[in-house]
């Protein structure tokens, strides 16, 4: 579980200040997770468990509703025009998350093989509540930020991608893979293919350009390519409607190669990186899309630095480039 100095990242410091009205300000929080923040939240499968489950759930586990009072809270700031309100909601957000993440690592520590069918999914609805709110905690990255200190800007960048891959595991070890599990339907088996591709620039090209480029040793070329293809069916516009739950999970199905090309400096993983981060910011996700502006922005800058590897560096880039901005609007 990421574990953050939440008074340093929100700005309000956890001691000596109280919130104006912290009952109607908790029951406001509250409201507004199940009549609009969960209808914010991953695609129409996700949203559905949002809404219909994990209210329910949280009435049993306080550690889901802490979490959804924190999520619910970072949503409201971010919506209030009025700065008494945000420092307000901010200071709910900060406690929240506190108990929950307390609360959750000691209902992880009671789990095992024999644990309950709706505490396993409870569990799991933990991690997905961390996922979500991770990515909305830390939205601003330095432009610079990989160019000043590569790894440390690797770990940021990352973290999210490695709780969701923590998932499957959690899942296997709680035995959660049921049909009774209230996850099932967020949970797709396979990438669906996409239909007949008519976008323009075609993202297949894209990724055709990026494998081509073989900057590395072969076992690092071989996991751009087994990346490429996992990318490739949700890089269409139509896979934004078509299979959202495959673009969210993306990053935690793909951490470990990932990681591993990240760790060899594989521009092209860069690139692949960029390529999600489009669909992923197309989906109009308030909790991920400043995130992923903002990763963007300094990989472009990071990869712009860098001395072209081979001859067809530069076309590459400039169509990656190209592509990208063809779909996000850095100025919006």
């Amino acid at each position: 579980m990421v574990q953050l100095d939440l008074g340093k990242l929100l700005g309000a410091s956890l001691q000596g200040r109280t919130a104006q009205n912290p009952g109607s300000d908790a029951v406001h929080a509250l409201q507004h997770f199940r009549n609009v923040t969960s209808k914010t939240l991953g695609g129409k499968a996700m949203q559905d468990v949002m809404y219909e489950y994990v209210p329910l759930s949280a009435w049993q586990q306080p550690f889901i509703m802490h979490m959804i009072m924190a999520l619910s809270s970072a949503h409201l700031r971010r919506l209030s025009n009025e700065s008494h309100r945000g420092t307000s909601y901010a200071l709910l957000e900060a406690v929240h998350w506190q108990h929950g993440l307390e609360n959750y690592r000691a209902a992880l520590s009671t789990a095992g093989e024999a644990t309950p069918q709706g505490f396993g999914d409870a569990l799991v609805t933990g991690t997905l509540l961390s996922i979500f709110y991770t990515n909305c905690l830390v939205e601003n990255m330095s432009q610079d930020a990989f160019i000043i200190d590569y790894d440390a800007a690797v770990d940021a960048m990352t973290a999210p991608f490695a709780v969701s891959y923590g998932i499957r595991a959690l899942r296997m070890a709680l035995g959660t893979f049921t049909p009774s599990s209230a996850l099932n339907s967020i949970f797709p088996q396979r990438c669906r293919s996409s239909p007949e591709n008519t976008d323009v620039p075609d993202p297949s090209v894209v990724l055709e350009k990026i494998c081509r480029l073989e900057t590395g040793s072969e076992d690092v070329n071989s996991l751009v390519k087994k990346v490429s293809d996992r990318l490739a069916p949700m890089m269409p516009f139509s896979a934004i409607d078509d299979q959202p739950e495959n673009i969210l999970s993306f990053g935690g199905i793909v951490y470990p190669d990932m990681r591993l090309l990240l760790e060899r400096r594989s521009p092209e993983a860069m690139m692949l990186l960029l390529c999600w981060f489009t669909s992923l910011a197309r989906m109009n996700q308030w909790w991920a899309k400043a995130r992923m502006k903002a990763q963007s922005k300094a990989i472009r800058r990071y990869l712009s630095t860098l001395v072209p590897p081979t001859t067809s560096w530069s076309g590459c880039l400039a169509t990656v480039f190209e592509f990208i901005d063809s779909r996000i609007n850095f100025d919006e």
